[in-house]
């Protein structure tokens, strides 16, 4: 019997210690993010399975503090607990109980989690589901390592803790409060009164701005058409700084409800972009690939997959001068709609979509790509996804 409950113990202690180390990536996570030195996660398959959309959520944290940085102190003061149970002492047998206490909480937050991401995040983040798991894990070595029910100390136990056990009360209420310490020494390494005042700075700056209309109708349209809070990009293919805000705008979009994106064309070629002017003039090559997103949109539907693509391989089509090598490359992405989408590119119709978008731009001021538009207003910082989370939190969304 010692043997198994030894096992037990043993399985109880591991699955702490592993969930720690989830938490421990999800946590840089969280910062790269918040920071700039990470622009994904390594769990990222595809938009339902996606940890980046959980890590910049507006349940991702608490008060500011990360719920992953939380989670990862929480799983070391677990681990610290369960040693007890490898002690014989009956002096351990209370610190042991504090333990399944513990990972009965953990349990239910996993479980509150879960309905989080079910219900408001329609996505999940895999690691997450790996720290529940292991939640699951670790109550059930905790339960069948008792002879029996812990349940029946309880009320003593929370009588000790104010007693002879106030160790394992300071560890509990050490969770808190050394999230709160890590987290506001991690802001401090990282810059965060100059983030935070960056984002006051953008946010006050766009309520005072002039707010134009747009076309709602005209664009990449992605997340709830029905959203009070609408972005419109403008942004041309061959820019890096439109193709570096992809990401944190798409992970946005799909970490909130009530958010609609409308990207717009922005060709910095005035063979298509009339605001440009004459001297600007270049060899199509922005204006065809431009052409492109609206086609597979209008004759297939999956403008949203070409206009990743084309982000993807910017670089290649950077280093191309001539519009047929544009559309073989284009062409290879998906065989199957090649001659129809090259039809549509070479049409008057998709042409003039073009033009219609820049001028949009060029109406509301745009000067460069990318720029971004919420609820018709100018946000400077706009693919920045603090920038965005703090305005949403400021329209109570």
């Amino acid at each position: 019997m010692e043997t198994k409950r030894k096992k037990l113990v043993s399985l109880a202690l591991l699955s702490a210690l592993t969930s720690a180390g989830v938490h421990l990536y999800l946590t840089y996570e969280y910062y790269g993010l918040r920071y700039g030195f990470s622009n994904a996660s390594l769990c990222n398959i595809n938009e339902k399975f996606n940890c980046t959309i959980a890590s910049t959520s507006n349940f991702a944290d608490i008060f500011g503090v990360p719920l992953a940085l939380l989670g990862l102190i929480t799983n070391l003061i677990l681990a610290l607990f369960t040693f007890n149970g490898f002690i014989s002492s009956s002096d351990s047998n209370r610190p042991y109980r504090y333990g399944y206490y513990l990972s009965v909480f953990v349990f239910f937050v996993s479980i509150v989690m879960g309905a989080i991401s079910t219900i408001y995040l329609t996505s999940y983040c895999p690691f997450c589901l790996g720290t529940y798991l292991l939640s699951v894990l670790g109550l059930a070595s905790y339960h069948f390592s008792f002879t029996k029910d812990p349940n029946s100390n309880l009320i003593d136990d929370i009588k000790n803790l104010f007693k002879e056990n106030k160790p394992s009360l300071y560890l509990l209420a050490a969770i808190p409060l050394i999230g709160l310490f890590v987290n506001w020494n991690i802001q401090k390494r990282f810059t965060g009164d100059r983030l935070d005042l960056f984002i006051q700075e953008s946010i006050g700056i766009w309520k005072q701005r002039k707010e134009f209309t747009f076309d709602q109708n005209k664009g990449l349209l992605a997340g709830n058409p029905d959203a009070k809070f609408t972005i419109v990009e403008f942004a041309d293919y061959l820019c890096p700084h439109c193709k570096t805000a992809l990401q944190p705008l798409k992970t946005f979009i799909a970490g909130h409800q009530n958010v609609k994106l409308i990207f717009k064309p922005y060709p910095l070629d005035g063979a298509c972009n009339p605001g440009m002017g004459p001297n600007s003039i270049g060899n199509g090559i922005r204006c065809r690939l431009s052409n492109s997103v609206y086609c597979a949109e209008k004759e297939f539907k999956q403008g949203w997959d070409y206009h990743e693509f084309i982000f993807s391989q910017q670089e290649k089509f950077m280093s191309i001068a001539i519009k047929s090598e544009i559309d073989d490359r284009l062409c290879e992405f998906r065989p199957g709609n090649c001659d129809a989408l090259k039809k549509c590119m070479d049409s008057d119709e998709a042409t003039n979509w073009v033009k219609e978008t820049s001028k949009e731009g060029n109406d509301s001021e745009v000067t460069g790509t990318p720029t971004v538009f919420v609820n018709g207003k100018k946000l400077d910082g706009g693919t920045n996804l603090m920038v965005l989370k703090s305005l949403y939190k400021e329209l109570k969304l």
